[in-house]
């Protein structure tokens, strides 16, 4: 197997995020221009995006070997290909997500320790019929002199397993607006602008790849690690003109915080109940900041917290493998764990819910009055609600094939698997609709 288009996949994802996968048209200009001389493997490399075989595979964990086995098949059947060219398929992506493939089939997953992957040539790539002196260089002949090839094993920067894929909901963020960002790497806003939140449509926001709306202000992070904020800034919450190498971002009520690539974290606006304590965490993977604290999940899953923690209010302590926090307002936070499954935090009172009957649950998503979660079928619920209204639950029956959420104040986003855009409005009260539905022509 030729490595190169293997490099080429990450180079892809590490540019464009997980949601490059889902837009084919897309992922064949790229790889078009990426590996202009790779013909048959492009071919087969859409083949597989096309039966969804990409997110299949990566979700697999410890079932990989009949996830591998019936996407083999559903390629031979769907395709007419040869089974070496499902295998060969099949190979490629299982090394660029980091599943350990030795010559003699054995499969080690993603959280053991690496070890070298070899892939004999394949000299059935092509059909039955053909003859490979017609064709001496294509990558997809093989020649039985020639010795096996060792694929190391591509790197991903070391993050722990998490169950969901962040980086790809960070690309879309709501809170009394919406916002996302477009194919194009430029930042789109709807909705509430009181003050001046959602003038994100100009020339410094484009080569975007995560976007964070807070209560009034919205942030975002380039590609190069530097951060922008625009909107509300009463106590300094826009303060991140100076930072760089960050990786991930968080808006709250009236503080921003940064993850830089070393681990640590940088934070700046509002400090009444130290939620801007945070610059002495270290091995830190992921962020949320909620209205008066800030949660930092470090490597190992466990949970640290900093802000108005009064009658154990955010207590984590007791928290394990966890992948995201979802925070709606005071005492209303909960956990995702790398299983899928979710547990409260804290101890009041008001949030009686018992999230112990919710499995497979691939992302969440907070705002203050609910709790959302999007399954790992592509359906979306929501987990918990905080107002009377007995029909805002219908509002996502109907949702199917949605790869990422966002819960706004009054509303909720939806990322279809076509890379289209869906919002309805939960709150009962129509006078809260300020435009923030206005999101179904941009392109993702």
């Amino acid at each position: 197997m030729d490595t190169r288009i293997v490099e080429t996949l990450t180079a892809m994802r590490d540019r464009y995020g997980d949601g490059i996968f889902y837009n084919l048209t897309t992922v064949k200009n790229l790889l078009n221009d990426l590996a202009p001389t790779m013909l048959k493997e492009r071919i087969q490399i859409l083949n597989f995006l096309e039966i969804g075989g990409y997110f299949q595979l990566k979700y697999a964990e410890k079932t990989y070997p009949l996830v591998r086995k019936r996407l083999a098949q559903q390629m031979i059947n769907t395709f007419a290909v040869d089974e070496a060219v499902a295998e060969w398929t099949l190979n490629v992506f299982s090394v660029f997500l980091g599943f350990n493939i030795t010559e003699d089939g054995a499969v080690y997953l993603k959280e053991e320790a690496p070890k070298p992957v070899r892939i004999p040539n394949q000299q059935t790539m092509l059909r039955p019929n053909a003859n490979p002196s017609t064709r001496p260089n294509s990558p997809f002949i093989g020649d039985e002199r020639r010795p096996i090839m060792t694929v190391p094993r591509p790197r991903f920067g070391g993050e722990k397993k998490a169950y969901i894929n962040i980086k790809f909901a960070q690309r879309i963020s709501a809170d009394f607006h919406s916002v996302a960002i477009t194919r194009d790497g430029q930042v789109k806003s709807a909705g509430a602008n009181s003050e001046g939140q959602c003038n994100t449509n100009t020339y410094d926001w484009r080569d975007m790849k995560a976007v964070s709306a807070g209560a009034g202000f919205t942030l975002g992070l380039r590609s190069d690690g530097t951060v922008l904020g625009v909107g509300r800034n009463d106590f300094s919450q826009l303060g991140v003109k100076n930072w760089t190498q960050i990786k991930k971002i968080s808006a709250g009520a009236r503080h921003s915080v940064g993850l830089r690539e070393d681990g640590s974290l940088l934070a700046c606006g509002q400090n009444k109940h130290g939620e801007c304590k945070v610059r002495h965490w270290r091995n830190i993977v992921h962020v949320v900041a909620g209205q008066d604290c800030t949660f930092g999940i470090k490597k190992d899953g466990r949970v640290l917290v900093s802000g108005n923690n009064i009658n154990g209010s955010y207590e984590v302590s007791h928290l394990e493998n966890v992948a995201d926090i979802g925070y709606a307002a005071p005492g209303r936070v909960i956990a995702l764990h790398d299983d899928g499954t979710i547990s409260r935090v804290g101890r009041e009172n008001h949030m009686r819910r018992n999230f112990s009957g919710f499995r497979n649950v691939r992302q969440i998503s907070a705002a203050s009055d609910y709790f959302a979660g999007l399954m790992e079928n592509g359906t979306v619920r929501l987990l918990a609600y905080f107002w009377q209204d007995s029909g805002v639950e219908a509002a996502t029956a109907d949702w199917r094939d949605i790869v990422a959420i966002a819960a706004g104040r009054h509303h909720i986003i939806g990322w279809k698997s076509n890379g289209t855009l869906i919002a309805e409005m939960l709150h009962p009260d129509i006078s809260h609709n300020k435009g923030q539905l206005n999101i179904t022509k941009w392109e993702m």
